[in-house]
């Protein structure tokens, strides 16, 4: 009988097989749950992902199927090769080169800030972060500054709001996530290379200010000229390196 994961898994297989010794493909556990914000933006991201020179294995928490069926899902990533969250087990971790969270809801922000170690995807992102794994989150599903937000008109709500929603995405940075704020650097984060550099210019902190941001994400190779320095000083906006 054929297994709809053989695809998938034989795939990951081969990949392990051909590489060159030494030059072991990446094996990355993905973390997949749902949110109101970012998921077609996550899932495009596991596509890109699933093409690209790396072992993928995604997990799935169960509120994601009160929004999708199994057969939309296998069919919008493009990969069979995933598994309930309570398949989650230190030996994979342990296996695991990176955590990649696709889509990064508030409330899956919020469980890693307060360390809800309950929650299958909390206890493994943290154990990936003490034992030293790269772990990264895109973005846009929790940033309320992002076009994503704008696009589904939900940009209008009270400053303080943003502001605080934004303040987890610094605070998970802290604990060790790579922020990423699209997919073009995925194949970055997994091969262990530096993001694509940026230039932060005054007219960015201007168009920040006039939305009443307080805080900027940057790349660590991210330029910011000296107009953009001095304009985020005058109107309190705090720029934070990755």
């Amino acid at each position: 009988m054929h297994d709809p994961r053989q695809s998938a898994l034989v795939r990951n297989i081969l990949l392990k097989m051909l590489c060159p010794p030494g030059e072991e493909a990446p094996y990355v556990l993905s973390l997949l749950t749902y949110h109101f914000a970012g998921m077609e933006e996550g899932l495009a991201l596991l596509r890109e992902a699933g093409t690209s020179k790396i072992r993928l294995e995604v997990f799935t928490e169960k509120t994601l199927f009160r929004h999708y069926s199994k057969d939309r899902l296998a069919v919008d990533i493009n990969h069979d090769a995933w598994y309930p969250s309570s398949s989650l087990t230190e030996e994979r971790l342990e296996m695991a080169d990176g955590i990649l969270i696709p889509v990064l809801s508030f409330s899956l922000a919020a469980d890693i800030l307060r360390f809800n170690d309950q929650r299958d995807f909390v206890r493994i992102i943290l154990q990936a972060l003490l034992s030293g794994k790269k772990v990264a989150a895109l973005s846009c599903g929790s940033d309320p500054y992002h076009e994503v937000f704008k696009s589904k008109k939900l940009h209008k709500g009270p400053g303080y709001l943003k502001t605080e929603l934004q303040q987890s995405l610094f605070e998970l940075k802290k604990l060790g996530v790579t922020l990423l704020r699209d997919r073009e650097g995925i194949g970055s984060w997994m091969n262990g290379g530096r993001q694509p550099q940026s230039v932060i210019t005054e007219a960015d902190i201007l168009a920040a200010a006039k939305t009443q941001r307080k805080f900027l994400l940057a790349g660590d190779q991210t330029i910011i000229t000296p107009l953009a320095a001095d304009a985020a000083k005058q109107y309190g906006i705090k720029i934070c390196r990755q």
